[in-house]
């Protein structure tokens, strides 16, 4: 019983160790943007709805006092920042600002 046990532990430390050196090289990509005309929760809605389009979207967090957009991508996502301009103009609004506060290194 011992040994099986073992086996069991023994492969699923294996088989579970690359994934989790493969995810923990990919890490969660973040960008902060500036977005003219952010003034109210409708054009919040409105980003929002474009920006959930971008591949590898994972979150965004949008202050409309501030006028910024903290958006989240998956680990791993290729994201360009023409494809950020593209929503956030198809959202009718006007890019001041794009800042990345954590980027992927191996893009």
């Amino acid at each position: 019983m011992l040994l099986k046990r073992f086996i069991l532990a023994f492969l699923l430390i294996f088989t579970i160790s690359p994934t989790a050196l493969a995810l923990a090289e990919a890490k969660e990509q973040t960008v902060l943007i500036k977005v003219k005309g952010l003034y109210c929760p409708f054009c919040s809605y409105g980003l929002e709805k474009h920006v959930k389009k971008l591949d590898g979207f994972k979150s965004v967090q949008i202050n409309i006092k501030e006028g910024t957009a903290e958006i989240k991508f998956k680990p791993g996502a290729t994201i360009s920042e023409k494809a950020i301009l593209t929503a956030v103009e198809d959202a009718g609004f006007d890019l001041d600002e794009l800042k990345w506060l954590a980027k992927n290194n191996k893009q």
